[in-house]
């Protein structure tokens, strides 16, 4: 996932201060999911849970995605196309399915934000972050949709004040 957002940042990094924060946002949570699984980037060495990693991604966690529900996709959208955009009709086809990715992993967050975990919970929660990766990365190919579109927009509207006519392909 950090290499997807590497790739990502490269593509459209700097082209809005918003999208910037965001992704900057999204790394300082990967970089506690993998804390917290005891992964290690460039290294495949795992070490054991630390709990104080377990409430440190929680609250990354509940950050992020409030971040994302209450201030970051509606301006980054309203900023790149307008209210009255044709392409805003795909942002609000992602919305409904951010928002059921959302309640999955506030259950994780539910389940394990205040929680002590002894050796019985502890393969559960190790089961549990499996599926947390997954739902991350599946909210975050999402999310690189809306970034996309609001980059593209960006891109062309920049290139006809240049006096280039090529629009974006989605």
């Amino acid at each position: 996932m950090l290499n997807q957002l590497e790739s990502l940042t490269q593509r459209v990094g700097g082209s809005n201060k918003l999208i910037d924060q965001w992704l900057q946002e999204r790394k300082l949570l990967l970089v506690e999911y993998y804390h917290l699984v005891g992964i290690k980037p460039n290294k495949v060495k795992h070490v054991p849970l630390d709990e104080s990693a377990l409430v440190s991604f929680c609250h990354h966690l509940v950050d992020y995605l409030s971040a994302g529900h209450f201030h970051i996709y509606d301006r980054i959208v309203e900023q790149a196309e307008g209210s009255s955009s044709p392409k805003l009709a795909l942002a609000h086809k992602i919305y409904p399915k951010l928002k059921d990715n959302t309640h999955l992993i506030m259950e994780f967050h539910d389940r394990y934000s205040d929680a002590m975990i002894d050796g019985d919970d502890c393969a559960q929660l190790h089961e549990d972050l499996s599926q947390i990766g997954e739902h991350l990365a599946s909210r975050f190919t999402m999310e690189d949709k809306l970034i996309q579109i609001a980059a593209d927009v960006w891109e062309s509207t920049y290139d006809a004040s240049l006096g280039n006519t090529t629009s974006p392909q989605l």
